[in-house]
């Protein structure tokens, strides 16, 4: 059986037919590229000289650009430098080293006392009747304190009144009878007797009604009252206590190897932490001769001057250096500078910022100095602050000696004036005008 022929498929080109097309196509392209007229050798030049004259040379804008970006670069990096000095440094706070006075003294602490204190008694018996005083309140010698219901007193003392002034008479009388040789001498005496006896009585009466009157024995203050209006009094029962405040002291106990040393009317300091900001003079009142065996101290009276009242009360706890040399012209070293190392006590030197360590040989010392004896003269720069850790030849910046540097003040008639800028209204709220 014969096989079928093949069939053509009807979207398919004839091969020949299909070359042609591609041939045609060539020719058509070739021709369109060779009419194309090329430029013209004037319009070229033309052309280059165009963005020749609008652009600078290459060098030109390069130098231009470079010279401002070397002067920034410069100044940043004389900047970093002194940057990296600062930081390099070690901040310390320095102080400098002067002359001044400085005391050796003996240091105690004790509560103030007063010279006069005393507990006040009635010397009669009765009701109080009146109060005059209260606590605190400052009185003088003599002043009313209270007074005890005297009504039976003052009749004694006007009973004793009269019948003496008529003792009084009669013995006048009777001097003057005697006189004139009236009278013999034994009804003379006995005239005498009887007016004396008078007169005590009354002297007497007088007194009893004058203690119904309680009065300060001293100046001082009244620190307490133990009675009140109403109450029964006798000579025993406590009626006021008060205090002499213009006779402050302070009584201390000093080790006895100090006795050769302590003298009276040697200055003192008083201080109290109440009142840091202050302190007060004194001196040494009195020392007693003897050294207590089992404490093995003698006791020192100091006396206590120029405080008020509310600033020194009696039993306030102080603090008393009793001074026993000063040096008027010692070398000074503040306390905070000096740093202790192995049992020794050394200071840090400033000097072109550089540090030097020194061992100090410390005299005299007081709260806020110390006594350089020999190694460091006055106007030195010592480390007070930061000085922990530091080390022999460290560099170090003083941050309290810097000055800063003053600015140029700007001148008003170069400023432009400044517009402040126009108010912008407020958005009015919705539903409202």
């Amino acid at each position: 059986m014969p096989l079928p022929a093949p069939r053509r498929l009807p979207c398919c080109f004839p091969l020949r037919r299909a070359g042609g097309l591609v041939a045609a196509l060539g020719i058509a392209l070739l021709h369109t590229g060779c009419e194309r007229t090329p430029p013209a050798p004037a319009a070229k030049a033309a052309s280059a000289a165009a963005p020749a004259a609008t652009t600078p040379p290459l060098g030109a804008a390069q130098a231009t650009a470079a010279a401002p970006a070397a002067a920034t670069a410069a100044r940043q990096s004389e900047k970093d430098r002194a940057r990296q000095n600062t930081i390099e440094k070690v901040p310390v706070e320095t102080a400098v080293v002067v002359r001044g006075p400085i005391s050796s003294f003996l240091s105690f602490n004790t509560t103030l006392e007063t010279e006069a204190a005393v507990d006040i008694y009635p010397q009669t018996t009765g009701q109080v009747e009146t109060l005059f005083a209260e606590e605190g309140r400052i009185v003088k010698a003599g002043d009313p304190l209270l007074k005890i219901e005297d009504s039976e007193l003052r009749l004694d003392a006007e009973e004793s009144r009269v019948n003496f002034e008529q003792l009084q008479r009669n013995f006048g009388r009777s001097e003057d009878l005697f006189n004139r040789k009236l009278v013999n001498k034994q009804d003379h005496e006995t005239q005498k007797f009887q007016f004396d006896q008078a007169r005590l009585r009354y002297e007497r009466a007088t007194l009893r009604h004058a203690y119904a009157t309680v009065r300060a024995p001293f100046d001082g203050v009244i620190v307490s009252r133990e009675t009140q209006i109403g109450a029964r009094v006798a000579a025993g029962t406590k009626v006021f206590s008060m205090v002499k405040l213009d006779d402050i002291v302070a009584r201390v106990f000093v080790p006895g190897r100090y006795l050769a040393i302590v003298a009276a009317d040697q200055p003192a300091v008083v201080t109290s932490e109440f009142l840091p900001e202050k302190s007060f003079k004194g001196w040494v009142k009195r020392i007693s001769p003897v050294i207590d065996p089992k404490s093995g101290t003698f006791k020192v009276t100091v006396g206590v001057r120029g405080g008020k009242p509310t600033e020194l009360p009696p039993g306030l706890f102080v603090g008393v250096r009793v001074i026993t040399a000063t040096r008027e012209s010692a070398v000074l070293i503040p306390k905070r500078a000096v740093v202790y190392e192995g049992g020794e006590r050394y200071v840090f030197t400033v000097t072109n910022d550089l540090t030097s360590k020194r061992k100090l040989v410390a005299g005299f010392e007081d709260p806020q100095n110390i006594e350089a004896v020999s190694g460091i003269e006055p106007g030195a720069e010592v480390i007070v602050v930061g000085h922990s850790g530091l080390k022999d030849g460290a560099s170090v910046r003083a941050v309290n000696a810097l000055t800063p540097i003053p600015q140029a003040p700007e001148d008003s008639a170069t400023k432009s004036p400044t517009t402040p800028p126009a108010a912008t209204p407020a958005p009015v709220p919705s539903g409202k005008l």
